[in-house]
């Protein structure tokens, strides 16, 4: 071998040895926790764990700050291996003239490489390490991710650290969107940080601002009109606080992704006008002691988070749980999950939208359920108990659906938080017995609207379609769930509920609301907790839906927190806010006409008088024919009802009537002069025992009642009650064969049981009986 060239490769291991051995520069200081929105504007940022502002660094350099750093800094980064010979030089020569360290020489890799060992002192050990480290780095990085290191790690003053950080630190934007003077500004403060500080040493910033400004000018990198421009910029002043935008989505990705840079799918404008609008409802709701209220914007067709407004941030909310996130917090649920009921019951066939629904005192054990103004209708339609949200007709409706089939629907289309089997809620899971939460609540309701929309567009169902609110970037919502074609509700069931939902009675502040072309262009629910503890409103259009829910994060309970009350205005604001479009089309390929009873809305039976046809789910068909059409028989007159025992066969008149169960048809006809009663017997005839002519209130048939003692220590008693089609009528009431007394008009009496198996017996004057048997435990 040629001894030059093994000088050559000696020379060379003995240059490069070193460089080879000494470690790459890398940085491990802590970072801040940045969120954004989906434009990459700033929602808000929480410091490092170190209490530097220190963001994640950029995937881009910002053009002006890089043309900007390297004609100030290192005007050959680019050419040279990361150490420049000439300014080194150079440098040496200065200082040895001055007698101590006043010019580095170093290139920005050679910044990089000072920087990732914490800034140390000047010295010319620390400058070999600094030529190695940069030698290094050239070998095993490219030269854009060199640049976007320094630009991630330069000091900008006080606890400033990075370019991103400092721009929105001291301008209030994103370095991508900086000016020219900016960028020149940023560009001089990691040589000397504490020396020109924003807001200090204004004279020194400004020279050397202006003498870069004109340097790029004279290199041709910005005109002579930019530059005039330029100069008339004010510099950077003191840093500011940076946008709270969204403080609770902050502090949430604060604790699961602390350090990282986090693009979400808020839409800024959407943000600051939900937050706003929030605040202002909330100075209202305050004079109610009503201290919190959260809102929750989701699209439609992609499910994603367009505002997340998780609190008030209004000042006196930080002294009320105004830190809590809502949106998150696990609430009752009051009456919000009845139209997942009706469309599971539409879906099932078990009911049509106009069927009867009785709507009567109604008790369990342990629970009663009440409507809200503590009235009775004794019966209405499926649609109307879902639109007016009476309690007592959606609690019959549960205890025909099945609790634990209405579980398993909710677990199908996205809650997670009933994790308790059927039993443990029972039946007052429809009015509140269960807890979720504002976020899972708002994406079941876009699933339903987005598996809705699927099947009008595309006449076919996806499963991924059920799924949660999606709040990042680059969330694939497609693997949430195996695919499939299966849809645990149809779309004829979910719009069937939308059109019962958007018949819901407004609140006061939309008085006149269906006057208005655009007054059903929305399908909304509202639902308040026991002990008005909870307010929630939730309503849908085509594109978006909203999410409302207030109250106090403590659980407090105020008069007049209501839904209606302090839930759906809000609502409503956010609707005026966002708009609605057309609405959903009818999905007429899942629709089939049925003939209904137009009294009771069952599917018509051979004895129903008037019958309309109207649009429901094909499972319609298996729905239950009406129960209330009965064939009577009556005298020529049809004023008596007679019995062949009384007169001859040639008089009687077979009529078909409109009956309900006593006890709907006390308080059915109370509310509606047009029903018909019975015609009474005729003189010497009896009433037709086919059709009961008195019916127990309380207690139902087989039910176990427990008896509270009260504050002497005794055994408190039962009331049983009767309804009667004929009040006036005296009944004799015996428990166990024993009479214990008779009643008239109001068909209540009082009962002193012991612990064990019980029958009730009700006998009118006219024979007329009714027996129920019950368990005292």
């Amino acid at each position: 071998m040629n001894n030059k060239i093994k000088i050559i490769l000696i020379l060379t291991g003995v240059i490069s040895l070193p460089v080879l051995l000494s470690p790459l520069p890398r940085f491990d200081s802590p970072l801040s926790t940045v969120v954004e929105a989906r434009d990459g504007s700033l929602l808000g940022a929480r410091i490092a764990d170190d209490g530097q502002w220190r963001f994640p660094s950029l995937d881009q350099i910002p053009e002006k700050f890089e043309k900007a750093i390297l004609a100030y800094e290192d005007r050959y980064f680019y050419y040279h291996p990361g150490i420049n010979p000439v300014s080194i030089i150079r440098a040496f020569i200065i200082n040895s003239k001055a007698h101590r360290i006043v010019s580095g020489g170093s290139t920005i890799t050679m910044q990089v490489a000072r920087l990732s060992r914490g800034n140390r002192h000047r010295t010319y050990r620390e400058k070999i390490i600094e030529m190695l480290g940069a030698l290094k780095l050239e070998l095993f990085r490219s030269k854009k991710e060199i640049l976007r290191l320094y630009t991630a790690n330069a000091p900008f003053g006080g606890n400033t650290v990075g370019l991103e950080a400092a721009a929105w630190r001291y301008t209030g934007k994103s370095s991508e969107n900086l000016t020219w003077a900016e960028a020149a500004a940023f560009a001089i403060l990691p040589n000397s940080p504490s020396l020109v500080f924003p807001g200090r040493n204004q004279e020194i910033l400004k020279s050397r601002r202006n003498d870069l400004l004109k340097r790029l000018c004279k290199r041709k990198i910005i005109d002579s009109l930019t530059l005039v421009l330029a100069l008339e910029e004010p510099l950077p002043g003191e840093p500011k606080e940076l946008p709270p935008m969204a403080p609770h989505l902050t502090d949430m990705f604060y604790v699961k992704n602390r350090g990282e840079r986090i693009r979400t799918t808020i839409d800024p404008y959407l943000q600051e006008k939900a937050t706003e609008i929030i605040n202002n409802h909330q100075k209202n709701l305050a004079a109610n002691f009503i201290f919190n209220s959260a809102c929750l914007i989701v699209s439609v067709d992609s499910g994603n988070v367009l505002a997340y407004v998780g609190n008030s941030s209004l000042e006196e909310a930080s002294s009320h749980s105004g830190n809590v996130d809502i949106i998150m917090s696990l609430r009752s649920t009051g009456s919000i999950l009845k139209p997942f009921l009706y469309a599971g019951m539409q879906h099932s066939g078990d009911i049509l939208p106009n069927t009867l629904i009785a709507d009567i005192p109604t008790r369990f054990p342990g629970f009663s359920p009440k409507n809200f103004d503590r009235s009775y209708n004794g019966a209405v339609t499926a649609a109307s108990a879902l639109s007016q949200s009476l309690n007592i007709p959606s609690v019959r409706m549960l205890q025909k659906y099945n609790t634990e089939k209405f579980l398993d629907l909710l677990h199908k289309i996205g809650f997670t938080t009933f994790k308790e089997p059927g039993d443990y809620y029972g039946l007052s899971l429809i009015l509140g017995g269960g807890e979720t939460s504002l976020w899972e609540l708002t994406g079941a309701y876009a699933s339903l609207s987005r598996v809705l929309k699927r099947f009008n567009n595309e006449k076919k169902y996806d499963q991924a379609d059920y799924h949660p609110p999606v709040l990042l970037q680059h969330e694939n919502t497609s693997v949430r769930r195996s695919a499939g074609t299966e849809s645990p509700l149809s779309a004829s069931s979910i719009w069937l509920t939308y059109e019962a939902l958007q018949k819901v009675n407004r609140p006061a502040t939309e008085t006149g609301w269906q006057y208005f072309s655009s007054s059903h262009d929305i399908a909304w629910k509202t639902g308040t907790s026991f002990g008005f503890r909870d307010a929630w409103a939730v309503g849908t259009t085509p594109d978006y839906v909203i999410g409302v829910w207030a109250g106090n994060a403590d659980g407090e309970g105020r008069p007049g927190l209501t839904g209606i009350a302090a839930a759906a205005p809000v609502l409503f604001d956010m609707v005026n806010m966002t708009g609605t479009g057309p609405w959903f089309r009818t999905p007429d390929e899942e629709m089939t006409m049925i003939s209904v009873c137009s009294q009771s809305g069952f599917r018509a039976g051979p004895d129903c008088t008037e019958t309309i046809d109207i649009a429901a789910c094909a499972s319609g068909l298996r729905s239950k024919v009406c129960p209330f059409h009965k064939i009577i028989h009556l005298n020529k007159s049809k004023t008596r009802q007679v019995t062949t025992a009384c007169v001859s066969q040639s008089e009687i008149v077979n009529e078909p009537w409109f009956v309900l169960p006593p006890a709907m048809e006390y308080f059915y006809k109370q509310k509606h002069p047009e029903y018909k009663s019975l015609p009474p017997a005729a003189p010497g005839c009896t009433d037709s025992k086919s059709i009961p002519a008195l019916e127990f209130i309380y207690p139902t048939a087989g039910i176990k009642i427990f008896i509270p003692r009260d504050q002497t220590g005794l055994r408190t008693r039962i009331i049983p009650e009767i309804a009667h089609r004929d009040p006036s009528k005296k009944i004799f009431w015996h428990i166990d064969d024993d009479y214990i007394g008779t009643t008239r008009f109001m068909h209540q009496i009082e009962i002193n049981a012991v612990p064990g198996n019980h029958v009730v017996t009700a006998v009118d004057e006219d024979g007329n009986r009714a027996v129920s048997s019950f368990t005292i435990m």
